[in-house]
């Protein structure tokens, strides 16, 4: 029996082998997509490109190649990182293989070109919530203040240029630490890049939370409209394992409250909407309070809205 097993086992070689070979032969043969066709669809887009479309490529996994392709100008941090679609009132998908982001169903498609093996296409958002005012614009010492908050106590945090720098040593996998930042007691605040649960890129705020303190954010002359719109997340590698913790921030403005929102350990990123009609069209001040948290590699982001077009 031993030595019909290994038999079994020597035929098998042979058969991985050709597994090997018609794999090569796939990502090699005449289904990839030459550079020339994504340079095409590169023009195709930059011809018509308005500063606040969004670029999807499509499936996801060709996101690097449309990158390397497209460039810095066009794959910009804010459209790889985006937060949610509604921000955007226009959507240039670039797709190969007849793949569709299903999250475009029931937007209106107003062109489409072929650029050889890649499709471009233009989609019209039919729910557009425009943009006002989005907090990691506005991380400088002139439109942001970040202090920690012990009881009575408030201790400013300084503000600090340099060099990004690799993650948390207890979590390898941790944020990067932000190279423009407030640096705290116990922890910072600055722009970074969040790899969520669902392994997606997100650009938010980096904010660590005070293990015995509150972090209080204060973001200056902000323009408000009818809704504030954000999301929060904690990096994937902690998330993964859900907890009954939940992580707290309080907005508020014109020393009034708007809302408490409550992030649970292991939901992946999620969206919030809070209703601000009151201060519809007003200026001023919008203060978040992260309340204390063992939980470090948190992130989130906000956005003053307008009404949905």
């Amino acid at each position: 029996m031993r030595w019909e097993s290994a038999g079994w086992l020597l035929c098998a070689v042979p058969l991985v082998g050709l597994l090997e070979l018609a794999l090569h032969v796939k990502q090699t043969g005449p289904d990839v997509v030459p550079e020339s066709d994504w340079s095409r669809a590169r023009d195709v887009v930059k011809a018509d490109l308005r500063p606040d479309d969004l670029v999807l490529f499509e499936p996801y996994w060709t996101d690097p190649l449309g990158r390397r392709s497209f460039g810095d100008a066009i794959a910009t941090m804010k459209r790889e990182g985006y937060s949610d679609l509604r921000r955007f009132a226009r959507v240039y998908e670039v797709s190969i293989r007849g793949f569709h982001d299903g999250e475009l169903s029931g937007w209106k498609k107003v062109k489409e070109e072929q650029a050889g093996a890649v499709t471009v296409s233009l989609f019209e958002n039919p729910s557009h919530t425009p943009v006002i005012d989005d907090v990691v614009d506005l991380v400088t010492p002139e439109r942001m203040s970040v202090a920690r908050v012990d009881g009575a106590n408030e201790t400013p945090c300084t503000f600090t240029r340099g060099n990004t720098s690799g993650g948390s040593t207890v979590v390898p996998q941790g944020l990067l630490v932000p190279a423009d930042k407030f640096v705290c007691s116990g922890g910072h605040v600055g722009v970074a890049v969040l790899h969520a649960l669902d392994h997606h890129p997100h650009l938010c705020l980096y904010a660590t939370p005070m293990k015995d303190a509150v972090l209080r954010l204060r973001f200056k002359d902000v323009t408000f409209g009818p809704s504030l719109h954000g999301h929060s997340g904690i990096q994937w590698v902690v998330e993964r394992t859900p907890a009954a913790e939940k992580l707290m921030i309080a907005f508020s403005a014109f020393n009034r409250p708007i809302a408490t929102v409550f992030h649970k350990v292991g939901a992946g990123w999620t969206g919030f909407e809070l209703p601000t009609p009151d201060i519809d069209g007003k200026k001023g001040d919008l203060v978040a309070e992260i309340q204390p948290s063992a939980q470090r590699q948190f992130c989130f982001e906000a956005t003053t809205r307008r009404a949905a077009k």
